[in-house]
This record gives structure tokens, C-alpha cells and sequence, in this order.
């Protein structure tokens, strides 16, 4: 029994062991400190460089510098803009964030931190792709989105989610 549990082990560690985003459900509307959390290289290969692709409705984002990597963001135009919230407007959207430039040991785990607000529309979930590129050419594309009917854990490449959840009620005892 203990050889059959540490072969399912095995053979469901690259499942098991993809990149998150951590917490993984938030409040509609609310501002989030999310972490992209990967936990090894490729292989025994360094990641050098995380590729992460933002969904629809996420309009923009503030990446946290990781010491010795450089990050860009890329963006996309919105039509129409959006309010700003302090009497502007967004007239462009994030599309996504890279970093690179530095080098995470496949023994080693990092997070890749990022705030932004989450769309206000509870009962979705957000998928994140997200592409790890290691030393020596070698990737590990976190790009699967699950079809109708079927979860994330059906699929070994699985990107990470965000649940949107509805705010809880306030008031009376």
C-alpha cells in the first residue's frame, strides 16, 4: 500500500506542484496582494524569466520588484476608458508582467507579487496564464484552462485561478 500511495505521489507531483496564485479567491471589487508562487524550476533547471497574462477585467496592476530581476509590463488600449476613481480616466489595460533577468534554483521556491483590484463580478474565476522560462531553454507552460464541466485538477499544466467571491453581509448580530 505505501508503494502504491508514493507512485500516485510521483506521478501526480507535476499536477501537485504548479505555479498558484495565492490567496486563491477574493471579495468582488476589493484591492488584492496576490503572490504567483512557483515552486521549482524545470526540471533541475533555474527559472530566469515568468511571463504572467493578465484576464479581462483586470485594468491595472502593481508588480513588487524581486531583487535582482527587472519587470515590464505590457499593455493593451481600453475602449472606451475607464474612470479612474480620482477624477481621471484608464485608458490602457495591463496585459501582462514579466520578470527576468534573475535566476530561482530549481531547489529553491519563489513568489512574483503583484495588487491590483479584482473585478467586480463575484462567482467568476480568473485564470492566470502563466509561462516559467529556466536555464538552458527549457519552459513550463501553466497555460490550461479548464473546459465546461471540467476542474483544474483534470489537467497537468493547469493556470493559476482566482475565485471571485461576493462581499458577506454586514450588520446586525
Amino acid at each position: 500500500m505505501k508503494r502504491l500511495f508514493l507512485a500516485a505521489t510521483l506521478f501526480s507531483a507535476p499536477a501537485a506542484a504548479h505555479v498558484t496564485l495565492d490567496p486563491p479567491q477574493a471579495v468582488a471589487g476589493s484591492y488584492l496582494r496576490a503572490a504567483f508562487r512557483v515552486p521549482h524550476g524545470c526540471g533541475a533547471a533555474a527559472t530566469e524569466r515568468l511571463v504572467v497574462q493578465f484576464p479581462e477585467g483586470i485594468v491595472m496592476a502593481r508588480p513588487m520588484p524581486v531583487a535582482g530581476w527587472r519587470i515590464s509590463i505590457a499593455r493593451a488600449p481600453l475602449d472606451p476608458p475607464v474612470d479612474n476613481g480620482h477624477g481621471g480616466l484608464i485608458r490602457e489595460r495591463i496585459t501582462g508582467i514579466t520578470w527576468e533577468g534573475g535566476s530561482l534554483p530549481d531547489e529553491y521556491y519563489g513568489e512574483f507579487v503583484v495588487m491590483f483590484q479584482v473585478p467586480n463580478r463575484a462567482g467568476e474565476t480568473l485564470h492566470w496564464p502563466v509561462t516559467q522560462h529556466c536555464a538552458g531553454g527549457a519552459t513550463a507552460a501553466w497555460v490550461e484552462i479548464p473546459q465546461a464541466g471540467r476542474r483544474v485538477t483534470d489537467y497537468r499544466y493547469p493556470a493559476p485561478t482566482l475565485r471571485v467571491v461576493a462581499p458577506r453581509p454586514v450588520g446586525g448580530n
